[in-house]
């Protein structure tokens, strides 16, 4: 028979065995906050350029439609990645690729910060949106891997926190930089290359993990199977209009606030991309447990009311009333990506449980074209019509759109009960 020392701590027999799993268990949890953390510092970095934009367009004397690209460019570089580095982390390890996706992350850091011409702004812009398709293909896993219950839930509730704090604090740690301190579009960038130094210790120190077998594409095409399309596409297209509007706050908005309310504190600029983002957590999180499919309806009726909204704010300027605004589309946001991703989500693992990583790679894949290009054709609008008539057209089109979703959904949802 196997016998067990047991230790005395204050007249309390606890086993060794016992004792090690607490270890373990701890040395788990920081691994799994690590790998938090370097998703946080990736994603803010990625957010950063939000607050300066409009410094980058008096610098370079570009235009608006050229501003949305360098914004939009990112996700050229992120969808890519997202299916690319997915097979790859299977293959090679999650550190590995996070490793990889940490060294771009700096990459597209230095090049904006010694940017000196437009076009460095677009390869700067596109580093960032391979490290960031790079870290969520692999810190997503690395996360459920780290948890040590392997809790899918709380790994996901973490990665969603972490993506929109990143999202959030990008914009607010910029614009407080460039609006109090010298040198503007380079400081910010600069300061926040230290933040890098205890991700890298994260990543050292994080266990290397298994490796499967070599897949056999290491660039996998999202395929959706047709027994759960209908789900897919009411579900992935709400979602991607609700990134439609959250891109216009961290594109256009900004600009926007100078221009129309006369405001030229960057940090009040940035205030409004992370309000938006920090509203969405809030209602993600407040409506948890809310039917998905009631969800996403909710949440576009409420995006449509912030697609309104903004049309007053056109009509009628006052900074209170967009920030009422920001945080109508920020909760709608919220309760869209949160009922879509769960309705796909619980789709896959009912009907298609062996391809439930394309799904998701396609899943993500319509929801980062939903952020990119409403922003870019905002651009061509504001630089064809100008700031007005495009808020005004753009406000028009997003609310029909998501009245539009929202029907699809509710007859569905009346349909198959």
């Amino acid at each position: 028979m196997r016998r067990t020392t047991h230790v005395f701590e204050e007249g309390l027999p606890t086993s060794t065995t016992a004792l090690t799993a607490q270890t373990a268990t701890r040395r788990t949890n920081r691994h799994f906050y690590g790998v938090g953390y370097v998703l946080t510092v990736i994603l803010l970095g990625a957010n950063m350029p939000t607050s300066v934009y409009g410094l980058y367009r008096s610098e370079f004397g570009f235009t608006p439609t050229i501003q949305t690209l360098i914004y939009g460019v990112y996700v050229a570089g992120l969808v890519p990645a997202l299916l690319f580095f997915g097979p790859l982390s299977d293959f090679l390890g999650r550190r590995a690729v996070l490793l990889m996706s940490l060294a771009l992350s700096v990459a597209g850091t230095l090049v904006l910060a010694f940017a000196d011409a437009t076009v460095w702004l677009f390869l700067g812009r596109i580093a960032q949106g391979i490290a960031v398709g790079a870290v969520s293909a692999a810190g997503s896993a690395a996360l459920v891997e780290q948890e040590p219950t392997f809790d899918h839930r709380r790994a996901a509730l973490v990665s969603t926190v972490t993506g929109a704090l990143g999202g959030a604090l990008g914009p607010l740690v910029s614009g407080a930089i460039a609006q109090y301190l010298p040198q503007p579009l380079r400081l910010p960038y600069l300061i926040f290359l230290v933040a890098f130094v205890p991700a890298l210790i994260v990543l050292l120190l994080l266990p290397r993990g298994t490796r499967t077998a070599r897949p056999k594409s290491l660039f996998q095409i999202p395929r959706v199977p047709a027994v759960i399309q209908q789900t897919f596409w009411l579900s992935s297209l709400a979602v991607a209009l609700s990134w439609g509007a959250v891109g216009l706050f961290q594109s256009v908005v900004p600009s926007w606030m100078t221009s129309l309310l006369g405001i030229n504190n960057l940090l009040l600029a940035g205030g409004a991309a992370a309000l938006v983002m920090i509203c969405s957590v809030i209602a993600q999180l407040g409506g948890s447990r809310m039917d998905p499919r009631t969800s996403t309806i909710v949440g576009l009726g409420i995006l449509a009311l912030g697609m309104i909204g903004l049309l007053v704010v056109d009509i009628v300027p006052s900074l209170a009333l967009l920030s009422v605004v920001t945080i109508v589309v920020g909760a709608g946001h919220g309760l869209v990506f949160a009922g879509g991703m769960k309705r796909v989500n619980a789709a896959a693992r009912a009907h298609a449980r062996e391809s439930h990583g394309a799904i998701l790679a396609a899943f993500f894949t319509v929801s980062y074209a939903g952020l990119a290009i409403p922003s870019i054709l905002a651009g061509i609008a504001i630089t064809v019509q100008g700031m007005q008539t495009a808020i005004i057209e753009l406000s028009i089109i997003g609310t029909l759109l998501c009245l539009v979703m929202m029907t699809f959904n509710v007859r569905a949802a009346r349909r198959y009960p």
